[in-house]
């Protein structure tokens, strides 16, 4: 074999593995697909890595600002839109759905965080934009993820079940000081032993008061709000679903 036709060989397959790699499917608005050039896989910067549910690998990426999502296995790609910055925070995987937490910049939070469901070629974003700057406490359960985010005398807490994310708003518990027995036993003998014994003074009889009405029992005012179902912010799905 000539070095000609080896080079030529080789030559064929960079063409065809930058070709692979440089391509993506995308879909409009009526769930169209629409084959793009990748230019993120072939001049970006991969910034994240991720396994999905199957055992297939996907990647965060970045190029000239934008940043976005792409499954190797499928070629699919999501772009993160209205972000300056993005990183990959966590992931878990629940009843076959890949669940990643992001932590991106948008212009109003410099610290926001996203969550996105990625299942075969589906795929869902949640956006709490009603918290900044604060990172959520995370509990990942058999069937569900749940995010809560401390912000001042309420937890906006957040449980992703069976592909929705349902929201809700907690008071938080406050948490009182409780002083000991023996300590209260201490201080009050010392102030006994300070104090001057005073002689009894004489008692006037006195009519006895009427006894008040029992209290009846006050229930405890419920300042959560319902659990209420949280949109995403954009579904994406394309005709390439897969049946599993």
């Amino acid at each position: 074999m000539s070095r000609h036709t080896l080079t030529l060989r080789s030559l064929l397959v960079l063409a065809l593995i930058l070709g692979l790699s440089g391509c993506s499917v995308r879909y409009d608005k009526n769930g169209k697909i629409l084959f793009n050039t990748d230019l993120a896989s072939v001049l970006g910067n991969e910034v994240g890595q991720f396994t999905l549910a199957d055992g297939s690998t996907g990647a965060l990426r970045e190029l000239n600002g934008r940043y976005s999502l792409k499954w190797s296995n499928l070629m699919i790609e999501r772009p993160i839109e209205g972000v300056s910055w993005a990183r990959i925070i966590n992931q878990y995987h629940i009843e076959g759905h890949t669940l990643l937490v992001l932590k991106v910049a948008t212009p109003s939070c410099p610290a926001q965080y996203r969550l996105v469901d990625l299942q075969n070629t589906r795929s869902q974003e949640w956006a709490f934009t009603g918290v900044c700057d604060t990172g959520p406490e995370i509990t990942p359960g058999a069937d569900k993820l749940q995010l809560n985010f401390p912000t001042g005398n309420r937890i906006e807490q957040f449980n992703w079940q069976h592909g929705e994310v349902y929201h809700r708003r907690l008071p938080v518990q406050q948490q009182k000081t409780v002083v000991s027995s023996s300590n209260d036993s201490v201080k009050a003998a010392r102030k006994t032993k300070a104090q001057p014994v005073a002689k009894p003074a004489k008692r006037t009889p006195t009519k006895t008061a009427d006894p008040l009405p029992p209290k009846v029992a006050q229930p405890e005012l419920d300042n959560s709000l319902p659990t209420e179902i949280y949109a995403p912010t954009k579904t994406r799905q394309t005709s390439l679903d897969l049946k599993s």
